[in-house]
């Protein structure tokens, strides 16, 4: 039989554990808030980061805000994006996960049941267990035990949605130091792609839709190292293969006498590829 001085370290141990839980979530919460920013970058001056303010935050007040902007219940509605002066750079990030009504008040109930049980470890504990008798000790194990149980399975789903929130964090970090986001970013601006809008706005048959050879042509003509900078600074074999791969236009084959052929539109946010049969 265990004696009262074996008993307590247990209930000491046990306590550490669940203390590291309840800090490993708050700093979790803070982390997943603060990924919410803005940020505002002028050429001549360094970036303005705007986040949600969560230093002083406790527990209790990082799940209500938790619940209000990042595990969101139904559609969120789309935030009124800010006017800013010329030269200026905005990127607002948003990170949520949209739950559905039923979980979203599962999760409501598992956080506030979290913070409950925090608070009483740390100013009731004390009070309802009585350390220095034995069978209180064991009663004082028994309820930190069964603790661990309950909270078990709130913290492996926060802990998914932490790892979803991370992979998603970096796949976006990626798209924005890929050349991808830089041809969607910049390449609209080229007077490359300006000589395409024209191409595609003058041609008045077909609805539109004009054939990827015959854009080749026109750019070559009038910019002979379309190519060569388009390999170069946006990273694509050529023209061809930035039109065909970038998603920025719309792309259809067309059955004809010798075969098929490849027509495009810019794309304004539609579906990419189509293929026409006869």
């Amino acid at each position: 039989m265990q004696n009262i001085e074996e008993l307590r370290d247990k209930i000491f141990l046990l306590l550490g554990k669940h203390l590291i839980r309840f800090q490993t979530v708050e700093m979790r919460l803070k982390s997943l808030l603060k990924l919410n920013r803005t940020i505002i970058s002028k050429n001549d001056s360094s970036p303005l980061i705007i986040e949600p303010s969560v230093k002083n935050q406790t527990l209790g007040g990082l799940t209500t805000k938790a619940l209000n902007s990042i595990f969101v219940s139904g559609t969120e509605e789309e935030k009124k994006i800010i006017d800013e002066t010329i030269k200026t750079l905005r990127i607002d990030m948003n990170v949520s996960f949209n739950l559905c009504e039923h979980r979203h008040q599962e999760l409501n109930f598992q956080l506030q049941e979290f913070v409950a049980d925090r608070n009483f470890l740390a100013h009731q504990f004390q009070e309802k267990f009585n350390l220095s008798k034995l069978d209180e000790c064991q009663q004082a194990i028994n309820y930190l035990l069964e603790l661990e149980k309950k909270h078990k399975p709130f913290l492996d789903q926060f802990e998914q949605y932490c790892v979803s929130a991370q992979k998603g964090v970096d796949t976006q970090i990626s798209y924005l130091k890929s050349n991808l986001f830089k041809t969607h970013f910049i390449f609209p601006a080229e007077e490359i792609y300006k000589e395409i809008q024209v191409l595609i706005d003058d041609n008045n048959k077909n609805k539109g839709w004009i054939s990827l050879t015959t854009i080749g042509v026109s750019i070559s003509k009038k910019f002979p190292d379309a190519n060569k900078k388009i390999k170069t600074e946006y990273g694509f074999k050529n023209l061809n293969d930035l039109i065909l791969n970038s998603g920025l236009f719309l792309l259809k084959i067309e059955p004809t006498s010798k075969g098929e052929k490849i027509l495009i539109q810019l794309n304004h946010g539609e579906t990419t590829f189509e293929i026409i049969e006869n």
